[in-house]
């Protein structure tokens, strides 16, 4: 099967099931929801995406746990049964084999970096790029089209996503929607975690309205609320700077991350190859109210 046959035919699950890490995800119930045999959907999907489905969702549960035990207060039991685990015993064995460290060790040690940058990064603006200062904005909900990308996200570069938004935005036209002019990148793996050829990243463009898509092109409401936000100008290999700053900077307000959603990658100028310190970003996070 051609790889991007077989990676669209997998990635209503792909997209799906980080939204229902503490449901039924075994290969009999993961094949008959995308109406294939378990072993028909076995084979495509580990064709497509290098892996078997039993240890993605294994990874993905214990990559969601170490984001959750990062950023939030949650208990750990209350983050080993929102990802999936039945009992804190079994979630505790499994992110330690998965880790080589308890999740509480793990906690304390992301804890303890994380102070560590914000005292020594208090008035960083950036190195070998600029960094705006933060603020936060109400963002209404917005309808996107999405092609589903996987793969490094260093590797994602301008040639590529201008061809997967050229390919959204003649979608759109044949379906009579109407195109917003900014360009959109989800990012929803932690790159510290996910290994670089299994990152999933959502390439997207705003539209008038939801539609029904098809095997390659999803449409679906981007959540709004309260965003923290960062604008990057420089080469992109230091964007990540930019994420990083807004972290803290949230980390220090009265704000909590949502964990539930992805964070937002605005490009606001495509970087053409003689003149990359001119990019243009912005990153955004989303955030609530501490209870």
């Amino acid at each position: 099967m051609d790889p991007r046959v077989a990676l669209d035919a997998v990635t209503p699950f792909l997209v799906g099931v980080k939204a229902k890490l503490d449901s039924d995800l075994s290969l009999n119930a993961l094949s008959r929801d995308l109406g294939y045999s378990p072993f028909h959907f076995h084979r495509v999907f580990s064709a497509a995406v290098g892996e078997t489905p039993k240890r993605h969702v294994q990874r993905l549960r214990l990559e969601r746990a170490a984001y959750k035990l990062a950023i939030t207060d949650e208990s750990i039991v209350q983050i080993g049964l929102a990802v999936g685990f039945s009992a804190h015993e079994t979630f505790s064995r499994a992110f330690r084999r998965g880790f080589g460290v308890s999740p509480s060790a793990y906690r304390r040690a992301a804890k303890a970096a994380q102070i560590d940058r914000m005292q020594r990064n208090l008035t960083f603006r950036g190195e070998g790029c600029r960094l705006s200062e933060v603020w936060f904005t109400a963002v209404r909900p917005t309808p996107l089209l999405a092609i589903r990308h996987l793969g490094e996200y260093a590797r994602l570069d301008a040639a590529t996503r201008t061809a997967l938004w050229d390919e959204l935005v003649a979608w759109a036209e044949r379906e009579g929607l109407a195109c917003g002019p900014l360009r959109f990148g989800l990012f929803p793996d932690d790159p510290s975690l996910t290994p670089a050829v299994l990152q999933a990243s959502d390439v997207c463009i705003p539209v008038d309205r939801c539609v029904a898509g098809d095997e390659r092109i999803r449409s679906f409401e981007l959540a709004g609320g309260l965003y923290g936000m960062i604008e990057h100008v420089g080469p992109p290999e230091t964007v990540g700077q930019a994420y990083r700053n807004l972290a803290d900077e949230i980390r220090r307000s009265e704000l909590e991350f949502r964990d539930d959603d992805p964070p937002v990658h605005i490009f606001l100028e495509t970087p053409v190859q003689d003149d990359l310190a001119a990019s243009r970003a912005q990153v955004w996070f989303p955030v609530r109210r501490r209870a």
